[in-house]
Protein backbone atom coordinates (compact mmCIF):
# COMPACT_ATOMS: atom_id res chain seq x y z
CA UNK A 1 0.00 0.00 0.00
CA UNK A 2 1.41 3.65 -1.07
CA UNK A 3 0.97 6.40 0.96
CA UNK A 4 -1.65 8.03 -1.40
CA UNK A 5 -3.47 4.82 -1.31
CA UNK A 6 -7.16 5.66 -0.06
CA UNK A 7 -7.66 3.51 3.29
CA UNK A 8 -10.75 1.11 3.05
CA UNK A 9 -12.62 -0.99 6.02
CA UNK A 10 -13.87 -4.25 5.20
CA UNK A 11 -16.15 -5.23 7.82
CA UNK A 12 -15.45 -8.92 6.84
CA UNK A 13 -12.05 -9.13 8.26
CA UNK A 14 -14.11 -9.64 11.90
CA UNK A 15 -15.19 -12.77 11.20
CA UNK A 16 -10.99 -14.04 11.76
CA UNK A 17 -10.77 -12.16 15.22
CA UNK A 18 -10.95 -15.05 17.80
CA UNK A 19 -13.07 -14.17 20.55
CA UNK A 20 -10.43 -15.95 22.87
CA UNK A 21 -7.68 -13.20 21.40
CA UNK A 22 -10.11 -10.52 22.55
CA UNK A 23 -10.80 -11.48 25.86
CA UNK A 24 -6.83 -11.86 26.51
CA UNK A 25 -6.36 -8.55 25.36
CA UNK A 26 -9.40 -7.14 27.73
CA UNK A 27 -7.90 -9.01 30.88
CA UNK A 28 -4.04 -7.53 29.82
CA UNK A 29 -5.29 -4.24 29.23
CA UNK A 30 -7.39 -4.17 32.55
CA UNK A 31 -4.59 -5.53 34.37
CA UNK A 32 -1.87 -2.98 33.44
CA UNK A 33 -4.53 -0.38 34.12
CA UNK A 34 -5.28 -1.75 37.71
CA UNK A 35 -1.34 -1.39 38.54
CA UNK A 36 -1.25 1.69 37.23
CA UNK A 37 -4.01 2.60 39.46
CA UNK A 38 -2.19 0.68 42.16
CA UNK A 39 1.13 2.68 41.28
CA UNK A 40 -0.78 5.79 40.91
CA UNK A 41 -2.33 5.25 44.80
CA UNK A 42 0.73 3.84 46.28
CA UNK A 43 3.27 7.02 44.99
CA UNK A 44 0.97 9.43 43.43
CA UNK A 45 -0.60 10.66 40.09
CA UNK A 46 2.57 11.52 38.50
CA UNK A 47 4.08 7.78 38.82
CA UNK A 48 0.76 6.32 37.84
CA UNK A 49 0.64 9.07 34.99
CA UNK A 50 3.89 8.21 33.53
CA UNK A 51 3.08 4.42 34.26
CA UNK A 52 -0.02 4.79 31.94
CA UNK A 53 2.44 5.63 29.17
CA UNK A 54 3.19 2.08 28.55
CA UNK A 55 -0.31 0.93 26.60
CA UNK A 56 -1.97 -2.34 27.61
CA UNK A 57 -2.43 -2.79 24.23
CA UNK A 58 1.66 -3.30 24.29
CA UNK A 59 1.67 -5.85 27.05
CA UNK A 60 -1.67 -7.99 24.85
CA UNK A 61 -0.14 -7.49 21.19
CA UNK A 62 3.44 -8.78 22.23
CA UNK A 63 2.19 -11.78 23.79
CA UNK A 64 0.08 -12.76 20.91
CA UNK A 65 2.39 -12.32 18.47
CA UNK A 66 3.58 -15.44 18.32
CA UNK A 67 0.27 -17.32 17.94
CA UNK A 68 -1.59 -15.41 15.76
CA UNK A 69 1.48 -14.44 13.43
CA UNK A 70 3.02 -17.11 11.81
CA UNK A 71 5.13 -15.13 9.62
CA UNK A 72 8.31 -13.32 11.44
CA UNK A 73 8.26 -10.08 9.06
CA UNK A 74 4.72 -9.59 10.81
CA UNK A 75 5.51 -10.53 13.57
CA UNK A 76 8.50 -7.50 13.53
CA UNK A 77 7.06 -5.34 12.29
CA UNK A 78 4.02 -5.33 14.54
CA UNK A 79 6.22 -5.61 17.33
CA UNK A 80 8.38 -2.58 15.81
CA UNK A 81 4.76 -0.57 15.63
CA UNK A 82 3.66 -1.26 19.38
CA UNK A 83 7.25 0.20 20.55
CA UNK A 84 6.39 2.97 18.30
CA UNK A 85 2.77 3.63 19.38
CA UNK A 86 4.60 3.22 23.12
CA UNK A 87 7.18 6.02 22.74
CA UNK A 88 3.98 8.19 21.28
CA UNK A 89 2.07 7.31 24.71
CA UNK A 90 5.16 8.63 26.63
CA UNK A 91 5.02 11.42 24.61
CA UNK A 92 1.37 11.93 25.77
CA UNK A 93 1.87 11.55 29.12
CA UNK A 94 4.77 13.56 29.16
CA UNK A 95 2.64 16.52 27.31
CA UNK A 96 -0.42 15.87 30.37
CA UNK A 97 2.09 16.00 33.17
CA UNK A 98 3.68 19.36 31.81
CA UNK A 99 0.38 21.04 31.26
CA UNK A 100 -1.63 19.90 33.51
CA UNK A 101 -1.19 22.37 35.63
CA UNK A 102 -1.05 25.18 33.72
CA UNK A 103 -4.30 25.09 31.87
CA UNK A 104 -7.86 22.58 31.96
CA UNK A 105 -7.93 19.12 32.07
CA UNK A 106 -9.63 19.33 28.28
CA UNK A 107 -6.95 21.22 26.81
CA UNK A 108 -4.08 19.47 28.49
CA UNK A 109 -5.93 15.83 27.12
CA UNK A 110 -6.42 17.79 24.02
CA UNK A 111 -3.17 18.66 23.18
CA UNK A 112 -1.23 15.67 24.55
CA UNK A 113 -3.48 13.64 21.91
CA UNK A 114 -2.43 15.70 18.94
CA UNK A 115 1.31 15.48 20.25
CA UNK A 116 0.75 11.82 20.31
CA UNK A 117 -0.74 11.22 17.23
CA UNK A 118 2.28 13.69 15.37
CA UNK A 119 4.78 11.46 17.45
CA UNK A 120 3.82 8.25 16.51
CA UNK A 121 2.73 9.00 12.83
CA UNK A 122 6.59 10.69 12.23
CA UNK A 123 8.09 7.48 13.61
CA UNK A 124 6.05 5.17 11.39
CA UNK A 125 6.84 7.18 8.68
CA UNK A 126 10.34 7.72 9.40
CA UNK A 127 10.59 3.75 10.23
CA UNK A 128 9.05 2.19 7.37
CA UNK A 129 9.61 5.21 4.54
CA UNK A 130 13.03 4.39 5.65
CA UNK A 131 13.14 0.78 4.66
CA UNK A 132 11.07 0.68 1.99
CA UNK A 133 12.62 3.38 -0.69
CA UNK A 134 10.39 5.85 1.14
CA UNK A 135 7.44 3.89 0.43
CA UNK A 136 4.51 2.58 3.38
CA UNK A 137 3.21 -0.37 3.62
Amino acid sequence: MSASAPIRVDPSKLRHIALRALALRFAFGAAVSVVAGLVGGRWGPVAGGIFLAFPAVLAATLTLIETEERDRILAAQDARGAVLGAIGMIAFALCVWALAPRVSAIAALGVATVVWAVVATALYRLTWGSRQGRRLP
